[in-house]
């Protein structure tokens, strides 16, 4: 195997931290992942699903997002994204990700993995750029009524106008991130609770310098509008119907509300007429690839790709 690491300048001049790991021969390689990760972490959080990908030849690319992991630089942009519309930069930073991976790649078919918050940019990367991607994993998505989202977003641009939009939104995480580990607060008190049934994990993620963060002001708003445009019906029909697409997530999941929400996600792309598999996993919590039936799920995923590019 082989993997690197290095910085990639965008179109407005920022840079983006960027991980490829990949088969020693690149003979081997059958398609390529382009891997999405969640809010408050990084991709390097992802070396051991990566790894297994590529000894069943893939390879995968991955970016950290901006106010994430090694992108952000310092630890004051952890949590923040742009001073305007972050979420629509984020969303074409990874299209010039998808761009990187033709021209290394122009050959591979490239399919993508989206977690948590990277479920919903994947969401809305499938709707304004879905016909450069050859099969979507949802991983670990919700679905949030219009009015609770627009209410958000008042709030949110209030709290920017009054401290800034770099200024750590204390009273937003504590009405959206924090009550995740109410059903957990008994087991310990680290409040990670809620994202694995495995200790390490939970301890591993409440020790990382880089993840854990909590949101600027801004880029909750930025999140909010960007959870809004892919819940609009209307958008979801501009995924590509020929894009299949796979819902997974843990049946212990409060963000997916226990499988409530995703399954009525699910319900929303269906109806659009979209190509739609789901599977939720009994007693697996947020982060369904750090729970101990994680190699069941990788197989699941890689059977998905298979069968999406190879059937």
């Amino acid at each position: 195997m082989k993997f690197k690491e290095w910085k990639q300048q965008l179109r407005d001049g920022s840079e983006l931290q960027m991980y490829e790991w990949k088969p020693a021969n690149d003979k081997d390689i059958r398609g390529v992942v382009q891997l999405v990760h969640g809010s408050a972490e990084h991709s390097l959080r992802y070396e051991d699903f990566a790894k297994f990908l590529v000894a069943n030849n893939y390879a995968v690319v991955a970016e950290d997002h901006r106010g994430h992991g090694k992108t952000a630089t310092c630890s004051e942009n952890l949590g923040f994204f742009a001073e305007e519309e972050g979420w629509e930069k984020i969303i074409d930073d990874l299209y010039e990700v998808t761009t990187y991976i033709k021209h290394c790649y122009p050959n591979r078919p490239i399919v993508m993995f989206g977690h948590s918050m990277g479920s919903f940019m994947v969401r809305h990367y499938a709707i304004k750029y879905g016909t450069n991607i050859a099969a979507l994993v949802i991983c670990g998505t919700a679905h949030y009524p219009k009015r609770l989202l627009k209410f958000s977003i008042k709030m949110a641009r209030i709290g920017q106008k009054i401290k800034g939009p770099k200024s750590k939104d204390n009273f937003i995480y504590k009405f959206s991130y924090a009550p995740l580990n109410v059903r957990y607060k008994d087991e310990g008190n680290l409040g990670t609770e809620w994202l694995a049934t495995d200790k390490t994990v939970q301890e591993a993620f409440a020790n990382d310098p880089l993840t854990g963060q909590v949101f600027s002001t801004s880029a909750f708003k930025d999140m909010f509008t960007g959870l809004l445009f892919i819940t609009n019906k209307k958008n979801i029909k501009l995924t590509p119907n020929t894009l299949p697409l796979l819902f997974i997530a843990g049946q212990d999941d409060p963000v997916g509300k226990y499988g409530k929400t995703v399954l009525q996600t699910v319900e929303l792309y269906k109806k659009a007429g979209k190509r739609v598999k789901v599977k939720l996993y009994p007693n697996a919590r947020h982060e369904i690839l750090n729970e101990p039936i994680k190699q069941e799920i990788y197989q699941d995923i890689l059977n998905f790709y298979n069968k999406s590019l190879f059937r």
